[in-house]
């Protein structure tokens, strides 16, 4: 399926193109930024690819996205390769040399890592224009973290003029083993939701409790009571994550306040069941208030839709993850995680697919988790990241030729 003086070529550009990706990727997380915020993120990235010959860019699709097109040397379809840019409110607590040096911020999604990827892939397909059919859009994505970025850049035409055939992306992920692809057909991440209930009753003096509600004891008896919805209204086969992760309320010890708020995530994997479900805890939870001489409103908001991989995409980066890493080293994914991942928007307008990247190096007490400020991107996952960008974009065409006039 790919030619062995190819794969063998490829893998000696990307092994000359690792150190300065390496270099790349540790300068951005020293300088993260936050969603919508990535000015400085956009420009460097900017700077670098600005240095790649035959690349075709376009500054400020998304607010701060990036867009480069290359040029193959025949007709083809269009290729495009998706990365992320943003960082997260999180204290680093990493202690590696190129930890972050604005404080509350870091790269703890590892969208560093992911920068550099596409960045080293746009390095390895400039020198290989003459076996490329078509083109390859490099895309760098503003605003993954809560703020629609994907969205956002389809609403701007990134996906056309040239329209998009195919696109990939990728995730690093400390669950699987360094250099590791998984992937997967139909969902891959959930589609997200939050809510904020508002319990709302009568305060009082903490020594006289009977004189009004305790909506401290309400909101408890609401938590507790949500933890049944999965478990007993949802059938058993559904994925459903419902979390409470936020109780605000009260200012003093000896005072019951007239007011607590709750908020939290839900997950789901359909609209179907993610409508089942909020149908559900809005009557547990006005329910659980009424009973208890209170009221209770809930407000959800609808996020990111559940992140699904096309069939036919997925198989073919099955068949190129297969022929172009160790043997052993490419699986399926067993089950959906209940993450969620705005490439979603992406993948409801173009055939595509999105697949994790191992990074776990087997050190003792396991891979500090996304999110964690513990985290930090494994640079020995990068070889095979961009060995996967770049030979999914040289072996679209072969696959999946243009139809003949």
């Amino acid at each position: 399926m790919i030619d062995a003086g190819l794969k063998a070529r490829v893998a000696q550009l990307v092994h000359a193109a690792l150190p300065q990706v390496t270099a790349f990727r540790h300068e951005r997380h020293r300088h993260p930024e936050l969603t919508w915020q990535e000015v400085e993120t956009a420009r460097a990235v900017l700077a670098r690819i600005r240095e790649i010959p035959g690349l075709a860019i376009t500054e400020g699709i998304g607010r701060h996205g990036l867009v480069a097109v290359l040029e193959g040397a025949r007709p083809g379809p269009t290729v495009a390769l998706r990365a992320d840019m943003d960082a997260l409110p999180v204290e680093e607590k990493t202690g590696k040399p190129y930890a972050s040096c604005h404080k509350g911020v870091m790269h703890a999604c590892g969208h560093d890592g992911h920068m550099a990827n596409l960045y080293g892939s746009a390095l390895v397909l400039s020198q290989l224009r003459a076996e490329l059919a078509g083109r390859v859009k490099f895309i760098f994505q503003p605003a993954e973290e809560g703020g629609r970025g994907a969205e956002v850049m389809c609403q701007d035409g990134v996906l056309a003029s040239p329209d998009v055939d195919v696109i990939f992306g990728l995730h690093g992920w400390p669950e699987l083993k360094c250099g590791e692809v998984y992937v997967k057909t139909g969902a891959i991440l959930a589609a997200t939701s939050d809510f904020k209930v508002t319990v709302r009753g009568t305060g009082c003096h903490a020594a006289m409790p009977h004189l009004g509600t305790d909506q401290i004891l309400i909101a408890c008896r609401i938590v507790e009571g949500l933890q049944s919805v999965v478990s007993r209204f949802i059938a058993p086969a559904e994925s459903v994550a419902l979390t409470v992760t936020k109780m605000h309320g009260g200012t003093a010890n000896n005072v019951i306040p007239s007011t607590v708020e709750l908020g939290g995530t839900l997950r789901t994997l359909s609209v179907k069941t993610r409508d089942a479900v909020a149908a559900q805890v809005t009557r547990l939870v006005e329910g659980i208030a009424a009973a208890n001489g209170a009221t209770a409103a809930i407000e959800f908001a609808h996020n990111y839709p559940a992140t699904v991989n096309d069939g036919a995409a997925t198989d073919y980066l099955e068949r190129i993850a297969r022929a172009v890493l160790p043997a052993g080293a490419v699986k399926r994914l067993p089950a959906p995680s209940m993450g969620g991942e705005d490439f979603a928007f992406f993948l409801e307008k173009a055939q595509g697919s999105y697949f994790f990247l191992g990074v776990d190096d087997g050190r003792t007490g396991g891979y500090p988790s996304l999110h964690h400020p513990g985290y930090d991107f494994n640079d020995a996952a990068l070889p095979a990241g961009m060995t996967m960008f770049v030979h999914a974009a040289l072996s679209y065409a072969a696959q999946h030729p243009l139809p003949v006039a």
